[in-house]
Order: structure tokens, then C-alpha cells, then sequence
């Protein structure tokens, strides 16, 4: 299984209705699995296996910052809200995982390689569990949502 972990925002999350969730997030992680199934005949000595149907799932935890200013489509208000009355297929929301922002930086080599443009993971995810988190009340609250994917996820780069 590999383990996909982006951090500072580096995220999207289509609520639907042209409503947009991008701010606060302190991280998001992405878990992509493939089970691994038995073809292994009475024949065989030593087992054999093929891939199986793959599957993502993951997480966003973020800072709940609220806001009255719905324009922006950035408040907490609004992905709390959207996980905790959504329903069935009402919960499923378009995400786009920034993996990579092309940057040279002056000091490094090793940047002057990479892929140029955003590279992102995209794919229609469905929200599970939602966590508040209130460990350290001289910190802001903290919110972890669970999800998994609806579908194939791409990979695609801009």
C-alpha cells in the first residue's frame, strides 16, 4: 500500500453547488491499496496471485476557523456542515490532492528536475468519520474527516 501525505493547504474539496472548501487544512493523507488475490490451483506448489480491485481512502485535518462570509466558500462552517448533514449520496464531494507546485529554488539542484506545473491526485471521494479534536484548549479546535474514493482516482498535471 502506498501512503501519499500532503500538508499546508495543499488541497481541494468540491462540496458541489459551486462551493469549494480549501482553507485551513493542515494536512491531508491519501492511502492507495490494491489487494492482492489468490490464483493458486491444486496443481500449483508454490501460490500464486494477481491484483485485485485497488482502492484510496485518507484523510483531511484541519483548523475550524468559522466564518459568516460564504462568498469566500473557505469557512469551516461550511465542510463541518456538509459532513455532518450529508447523506448518502450527498456526501460525496470531488477532491484534488496537490502533490507537487513546480518551484526552482536558487540554492538546490535537485528542483531544477522536477516536473514542471501542479501535479494533483483527483477523484469523487465519499466523507466517513468526522473527529473533533479539543486536546489543548489554547489551540484552536482541530477536525479529522475520514473518506474513501468513489470511483478511479487520476493523476493529472497541469
Amino acid at each position: 500500500m502506498s501512503v501519499i501525505v500532503g500538508s499546508d493547504g495543499a488541497a481541494q474539496v468540491n462540496l458541489g453547488g459551486g462551493v469549494k472548501y480549501i482553507a485551513n487544512i493542515k494536512s491531508w493523507r491519501a492511502n492507495l491499496k490494491r489487494d492482492m488475490l489468490r490464483r493458486t490451483t491444486q496443481a500449483d506448489e508454490v501460490e500464486k496471485r494477481t491484483a485485485g480491485l485497488a482502492d484510496w481512502s485518507g484523510d483531511f485535518e484541519f483548523f475550524l476557523q468559522f466564518s459568516d462570509d460564504v462568498t469566500t466558500a473557505q469557512s469551516s462552517w461550511q465542510m463541518l456542515n456538509f459532513a455532518l448533514t450529508g447523506t448518502d449520496d450527498s456526501l460525496k464531494a470531488n477532491v484534488a490532492l496537490i502533490l507537487q507546485t513546480h518551484q526552482v529554488l536558487p540554492d538546490c539542484d535537485i528542483f531544477s528536475t522536477t516536473i514542471p506545473g501542479v501535479i494533483k491526485l483527483i477523484g469523487t471521494v465519499v466523507i466517513g468519520d468526522v473527529t473533533i479534536n479539543c486536546e489543548d484548549p489554547e489551540h484552536p479546535l482541530g477536525l479529522l474527516v475520514s473518506w474513501a474514493g468513489d470511483g478511479a482516482m487520476t493523476l493529472q498535471r497541469t
